[in-house]
């Protein structure tokens, strides 16, 4: 398990998008909030809440609800391994999710994978799924809030289900607040994204290419198709790109390659990606 956790200590932010955007919900706006105050975290989701298998699938390595489902390419994460990238920063966390709440300790004996009955030691919000972490001696959590504080309203762009992050950072007596949020509309048979950050807009218009035969993959059985999709940054409500380098995603941003697109690019039907 140590040869895979993530060696960036602040890591365990991108799996808890990940594990948001792949929870299930019911009627409402999926949302993760993400609070620092008083050196500790608080993660919250209004997803559907745990089942015994998820609070099971806490408690392994390597194994995971997600995979093995047939139509796991729903998924972005497939390791159980995940979660367990928190450890790398904390000692203890805390969980409170429907009729569960316990706590990993990793000070104790099997502490990351035994969970300990208790109750939830911070303020929540009723009904969601609620994390709550205080940190290492020693971690760097100026570096933690430095990565929260710089999370881009664009990473939502290509994650499926999550539609709002809230962050609020208590430190040195000051407050930040950032509200990312996403909606969708559909324009001359395409899709466009407008990403909204404390009242700034970003807007993309989405060119979507289904993958066929791909090769098998132990970690995700019975899976040959995936998609592929390009996101053009729009001026304005006229749909004219703006010529601008941008990321590449694998649903979470990986860097920026320099990628950009011409005004005849844009306007074509019929798109060839070739990757090399």
């Amino acid at each position: 398990m140590a040869k895979q956790l993530n060696q960036k200590a602040s890591h365990f932010l991108s799996e808890f998008i990940q594990n948001a955007d792949d929870n299930e919900y019911d009627d409402c706006l999926p949302t993760l909030n993400l609070t620092y105050e008083n050196d500790g975290l608080l993660v919250e989701s209004n997803e559907k809440g745990f089942t015994a298998e998820n609070v099971e699938a806490l408690c392994t390595i390597g194994q995971s609800t997600k995979a093995g489902l047939g139509h796991s390419t729903r998924y972005i994460g497939e390791k159980g391994i995940g979660f367990k990238s928190v450890f790398k920063a904390v000692d203890v966390i805390w969980i409170s999710s429907g009729n569960y709440s316990f706590m990993f300790d990793k000070k104790q004996p099997l502490g990351m994978i035994t969970p300990t009955w208790c109750p939830f030691p911070h303020r929540k919000t009723p009904g969601y799924t609620s994390f709550y972490m205080q940190f290492s001696a020693g971690y760097d959590k100026e570096e933690l809030i430095h990565d929260i504080n710089s999370l881009d309203p664009r990473m939502l762009i290509f994650l499926r289900r999550l539609r709002k992050i809230n962050i609020t950072v208590i430190h040195d007596n000051k407050i930040s607040e950032k509200r990312l949020t996403k909606t969708d509309e559909e324009i001359n048979k395409g899709r466009v994204i407008n990403l909204n950050h404390n009242g700034v807009c970003l807007r993309y218009y989405l060119n979507t290419d289904l993958v066929d035969g791909l090769p098998k993959e132990t970690n995700r059985p019975d899976c040959s198709q995936s998609e592929i999709v390009i996101a053009f940054p729009l001026k304005d409500l006229a749909l004219d790109p703006k010529l601008t380098s941008e990321n590449v995603y694998a649903f979470l941003p990986i860097r920026d390659y320099g990628f950009k697109a011409s005004k005849q690019f844009f306007d074509c039907e019929i798109i060839t990606l070739t990757l090399l």
